[in-house]
């Protein structure tokens, strides 16, 4: 996450800039993935019935996570009176969505799996932001090695 702050001219604001999962670094390249936490994107709805949609959530997440990168740095937690997401947890990446396949439920799925599985190689832990949820078959099967 950038430093924020008068004295360093940046404030870094919720609401400009890219928007990355709390304004963490995006890491693009899937093969140089260097943090302890990976957040990646599974915007895949083809599973719903009446109600398509889900797809925008790993964006809405995104947005929303932009709240937690000034201030405290970190979402507090008033019940746990403590402050998650801050830099001593952990490195966080967020290394984008998935490509999803319009029409395409096998092979978006492989495309998931494919994000979870370059994480896991990296000894990150992955965290997916779905979709609907059909997006944890491909995310389970990522850990079959």
């Amino acid at each position: 996450m950038s430093s924020h702050g008068y004295a360093s001219g940046r404030l870094n604001l919720p609401f400009v800039g890219l928007c990355s999962f709390g304004k963490y670094p995006y890491q693009g390249d899937w093969d140089a993935i260097d943090a302890d936490v990976a957040v990646l994107g599974a915007p895949f709805d083809f599973g719903t019935q009446y109600r398509p949609g889900a797809r925008f959530g790993p964006r809405a997440i995104r947005e929303a996570s932009t709240l937690f990168s000034f201030g405290h740095a970190g979402a507090y937690d008033h019940e746990d009176d403590i402050t998650y997401l801050l830099a001593e947890h952990g490195r966080i990446v967020d290394i984008g969505d998935a490509d999803i396949v319009h029409t395409d439920t096998e092979q978006s799925h492989a495309n998931i799996e494919a994000g979870v599985r370059a994480i896991l190689k990296a000894g990150a832990m992955p965290v997916v932001l779905g979709g609907d949820h059909s997006v944890n078959i491909p995310c389970i099967n990522a850990f079959s090695d």
